[in-house]
């Protein structure tokens, strides 16, 4: 078994840090959680209390709203961190739910801990500012297409990141649509020569 500095270190955020310099973090308080597949792991309304990264598996993060409709905003698979810009809000409830979609390691690194790690380590501080910008335009990013794409735009968006369309279900919860109406696009579009049918799935003509 990797020694807890080794997997941490997995992490860009923390990949420029020595053993030592880890394990002064590591005596404060955190923890190192193993989930099985398919387990809540923070809900809608939870507050986020830690820094939360995943080092091993995937989850999926799921936006829902009050008439039912649930829109999936993304797989994170590790060694990446966990919604960080929720990390220091005001209001720091969660405004998605994130399930684990494979058995997943997941750590909670106390957040005062982290801060003052930060403030001792200024290149902690930058990385770990570029990677809630990073979220943060990957969430805008998100927000425009919804709001100035139609379905045909999103379908052909998904494509440009994802290569494929194999699974329609799963596409559709992606884009916020609901079945049927993914299927139809694909279709019109099929027919349009703008995508075509392989054995991988739908892809860009």
């Amino acid at each position: 078994m990797i020694s807890k500095t080794t997997e941490l270190k997995k992490l860009p955020l923390f990949e420029q840090c020595n053993h030592s310099d880890l394990e002064q973090l590591l005596n404060k308080p955190h923890k190192r959680q193993f989930f099985e597949a398919k387990s809540s792991v923070l809900r809608h309304g939870d507050p986020y209390l830690s820094l939360m990264a995943i080092t091993e598996g995937t989850v999926e993060v799921r936006m829902g709203s009050d008439e039912g409709r649930e829109i999936v905003v993304e797989h994170v698979s590790g060694p990446q961190l966990l919604a960080p810009i929720f990390l220091y809000a005001e209001d720091n409830s969660m405004l998605v739910e994130i399930t684990t979609i494979t058995d997943a390691v997941i750590w909670y690194i106390n957040r005062d801990a982290f801060h003052n790690f930060m403030r001792q380590y200024p290149h902690i501080m930058s990385a770990f500012l570029l990677a809630i910008s990073g979220q943060a335009r990957f969430l805008a990013g998100k927000v425009r297409s919804f709001a100035t794409k139609g379905l045909q735009g999103r379908v052909l968006e998904h494509l440009d990141n994802h290569d494929s369309i194999t699974n329609i279900a799963l596409v559709a919860e992606m884009l916020g649509v609901a079945r049927p109406s993914l299927s139809r696009i694909l279709s019109k579009m099929q027919s349009d020569g703008h995508i075509v049918r392989t054995k991988k799935g739908f892809v860009r003509k």
